[in-house]
């Protein structure tokens, strides 16, 4: 159901400066639209009448949604006794290496358009940059892109996607993530003590990390078919490839980038990467880190999972940081600025400024908290990214 649709069929129902607002802040913080479904859908269901205040809506998705709630504590406590059950999984995202100067997603997509374009269409250094910014192609059109124009050149995709990868690297960057991570790995008389680690990164930066610790740590990196592993040892599956900084790649190298290998992963259900997800997130506890759980196929894995569940209270758990009350105002008074039949119809309904503001975040969490209780995954909020290490330190103490 489409955004349009809450304007067309709730409209006379409801004020223009609730749904228009509503609609505008969710656009500002780039919301998926499953938000807006959940939304809507709840009403309809229901036969809800919208009030004229934010404070109402939020209030009622508030009862809905917003059971009790497990403070971070008790969540700790769950997955301390997960731990030491030995059935967590570590799942790693993007936000894992991105203080050691690797480039995100975007960041890398854009170098290697600019790379592709310039050598394709001889065009300047800054036309190409310029194309990428003001453009800014869809991620999977663009990865799909690049794909074919290194296989018609017979060029190795990943090789230029390495090269990229690195070139900022950091390698005197010191992670307190990472060595938290790395402490998780060790059990005191026996090691390892987690059950497995799933990571969406590209890069050698964790294997690398326990290489170059003092620790005895034996662990394989898994990254294709036919890559097994020994007894007491961590398998670290790299589930969209794997480019160590050194070395030669082969074909198990490949890495999922474009829209045709997403297209493969959706038709194979029975690909090593799909089954290793399902496998993890069905029978084990999986704890997300640096990851939005915006990715389709991962989403779709984790339904799979949870339906075929034997525990239907098992839980998986996501760190997701707060929206920051000042970076919502700033939202707030740009839409306010820009428009003034909105403002005009906040003033006559006399809502407070900072009252909007909180009420526009409580609502949001609460779409996304519940979202990811769709999928199975308990919410560990956290107002920083750098209090993860420590909530990691008490998991393992």
């Amino acid at each position: 159901m489409s955004k349009s649709k809450l304007n067309d069929n709730q409209s006379k129902e409801a004020s223009d400066y609730s749904i228009q607002f509503y609609n505008k802040l969710l656009n500002s913080f780039k919301i998926n639209d499953f938000y807006n479904d959940s939304f809507i859908e709840y009403y309809d269901k229901n036969n809800i009448k919208f009030n004229n205040s934010l404070k109402d809506i939020n209030e009622r998705i508030i009862k809905h949604i917003g059971k009790k709630k497990l403070n971070n504590e008790d969540l700790m406590k769950e997955i301390k006794s997960i731990y030491k059950n030995e059935k967590l999984v570590l799942v790693l995202g993007a936000g894992v290496s991105m203080g050691y100067g690797l480039p995100g997603w975007d960041v890398l997509l854009q170098k290697l358009m600019v790379n592709t374009i310039e050598e394709e269409s001889e065009v300047s250094t800054i036309l190409s940059k310029l194309f990428s910014k003001i453009f800014n192609p869809s991620p999977l059109i663009a990865g799909r892109y690049l794909q074919e124009y290194f296989e018609e050149n017979d060029l190795k995709f990943e090789n230029e996607v390495r090269k990229i990868l690195y070139e900022t690297f950091d390698r005197d960057f010191h992670s307190d993530l990472i060595q938290e991570i790395l402490k998780l790995c060790i059990a005191p008389g026996k090691s390892p003590n987690l059950n497995s680690i799933i990571t969406y990164n590209f890069d050698d930066i964790l294997e690398e990390t326990l290489n170059a610790s003092r620790l005895d740590i034996p662990f394989k990196p898994i990254y294709g078919n036919g890559i097994g592993i020994e007894n007491g040892e961590l398998p670290i599956y790299h589930v969209h490839g794997y480019l160590p900084r050194d070395g030669s790649l082969n074909d198990n190298n490949n890495i999922t980038f474009g829209e045709n290998v997403y297209h493969q992963q959706y038709t194979n259900l029975y690909s090593w990467n799909n089954i290793v997800q399902i496998n993890k997130f069905r029978d084990h506890n999986c704890l997300f880190i640096g990851t939005s759980l915006t990715d389709p196929n991962t989403r779709r894995l984790l339904d799979i999972a949870k339906q075929q569940r034997t525990q239907k209270d098992g839980f998986h758990y996501c760190f997701k940081r707060k929206h920051e009350i000042n970076s919502v105002s700033k939202l707030l008074e740009i839409i306010l600025n820009e428009d003034k039949e909105i403002l005009n119809q906040k003033n006559q309904q006399k809502q407070k400024f900072d009252e909007t503001v909180q009420n526009l975040i409580n609502i949001v969490q609460s779409f996304e908290e519940n979202d990811l209780k769709s999928l199975g995954i308990k919410t560990i909020w956290v107002d920083e990214y750098t209090e993860i290490p420590s909530i990691l330190s008490k998991i393992r103490k």
